[in-house]
Order: structure tokens, then sequence, then C-alpha cells
């Protein structure tokens, strides 16, 4: 099995450069991406990670909020 193919300079840009459209998409629905998440989406672009790999990490930060959160109200 081949490695996974990572994001070319093209497709980071566009990532980037798309970002703050969907910033302000969020902010419509009153969503605002923390420091934290924000540093995640930056760490995500310099490991120029695949749509598979982000979707897998997202989810892994977040079941790590939601254990901390668990263990806050304990």
């Amino acid at each position: 099995m081949s490695a996974p193919r990572r994001l070319t300079d093209e497709e980071l840009a566009e990532i980037r450069r798309r970002r703050a459209g969907v910033r302000a998409s969020l902010a419509c629905e009153g969503m605002v991406l923390t420091a934290e998440e924000e540093a995640l989406f930056e760490e995500m672009d310099q490991e120029r990670l695949t749509p598979d790999e982000c979707a897998a990490r997202i989810t892994a930060f977040c079941r790590e909020k939601r254990r901390q959160k668990a263990r806050a109200s304990a």
C-alpha cells in the first residue's frame, strides 16, 4: 500500500485562502474558533495532512476535549 499523498503548495494555498470565508461563515452561525482550534488547523497545514488524516486528527481532538470536560465535571 502506498503512502498517502501530501497536499501540494497550490492545494495548501487554496485551503488557506478559503479559511477566512469559513471563519466568517462559522461566525454567522455563532461559532468562533478558539486559539487552540486555530493552532490545530495551522499544525495540520504545516504537516500537509490529507483530508482523511485531518478528519482523524479533528476527531481525536474533540474526543480529548470531551474527556477533559467529563473529568472536570466529575
